[in-house]
């Protein structure tokens, strides 16, 4: 069964203004737009927001492969703007909207690339990897969840956004973080990350240290979620160096906003370097955060 989405107001004439049947004020909002549909399985299984973008991606596949449009490497793609994807999605803030897209693209269900023909264009080309998809929803009727992790590089399909992506698998062996301690056996712990970085931000004279907090720990998250395995422990120096590119910011991520952070580390893990091992001192640096900051709010 296909449901639309329906959202629901009450509204309230002004004392001066009369309802008058087939007004253009109310008749209007009332389905005359094209709906945006989802299926609640498939809201189930991957979620809510997941669901809608990947059907409106699948609506404007559909509609290339009818025209025989935009036909490459064995797919057929659409592109668009995060700006112009708000305007198909205007009750999402443009951050909600880049979350959902890199989801998607971390469970494999979406694969991006760049054809297009001005090197300077960063505008992210969309498609479906419908056997991912199919083997999600064979998954959970078989009682099982099984979310593929697209950071491997199995379902990249060679064309990348910037010139820093490379063919290679991201998780190469790696070398103990400049300014990090060896790996210890006991387990992670996640308080003494957070004491370090609340008095690395006293040092620094950081008033919003939960902000701080939450950017950090995210990256230290994704880490985990990505390679299976804790990040590195850095030294207090390194901490402090942290916290400094944060509070510093750089001439395109000027302010400490934690959903821009997050959407730019989304990205971060996505994207395939040469000879990286994934630190957050790699990610802080200047020039990646601009291009991540690009990819994600351009």
């Amino acid at each position: 069964m296909l449901y639309s989405i329906t959202f629901c107001f009450f509204w309230k004439p002004k004392d001066n203004q009369t309802i008058t049947k087939g007004g253009d004020n109310i008749s209007n909002l009332l389905l005359d737009e094209h709906p945006l549909q989802v299926m609640p399985t498939l809201a189930t299984i991957i979620g809510l927001n997941e669901s809608i973008v990947l059907q409106q991606v699948h609506y404007w596949l559909k509609i290339k492969e009818k025209g025989q449009q935009d036909y490459i490497d064995g797919h057929y793609w659409v592109y668009n703007s995060y700006k112009q994807w708000q305007g198909q999605f205007p009750f999402w803030h443009r951050n909600t909207i880049q979350r959902t897209f890199s989801s998607l693209e971390k469970k494999g269900i979406l694969i991006s690339g760049n054809y297009n023909h001005a090197g300077f264009d960063k505008t992210k080309w969309y498609s479906i990897d419908y056997n991912v998809l199919d083997s999600l929803i064979s998954s959970y009727q078989n009682g099982v969840i099984v979310t593929p992790n697209k950071c491997n590089g199995a379902y990249q399909n060679g064309t990348t956004n910037t010139i820093e992506y490379t063919e290679i698998t991201p998780k190469t062996s790696f070398k103990v973080l400049q300014g990090a301690t060896a790996k210890r056996s006991t387990p992670f712990d996640w308080s003494i990350l957070k004491k370090q970085i609340i008095n690395s931000c006293n040092r620094l004279a950081v008033t919003d240290t939960q902000s701080y907090i939450d950017i950090i720990e995210y990256y230290y998250q994704s880490y985990m979620n990505t390679f299976h395995e804790e990040h590195p422990r850095l030294s207090n120096k390194a901490i402090d160096s942290v916290i400094e590119a944060i509070q510093c910011g750089t001439e395109m991520v000027p302010d400490i906003d934690v959903e821009t952070y997050h959407a730019m580390i989304d990205q971060h893990f996505q994207t395939q370097y040469k000879n990286c091992d994934y630190s957050i001192c790699h990610f802080m640096t200047e020039g990646i955060r601009n291009n991540r900051f690009y990819e994600t709010c351009y």
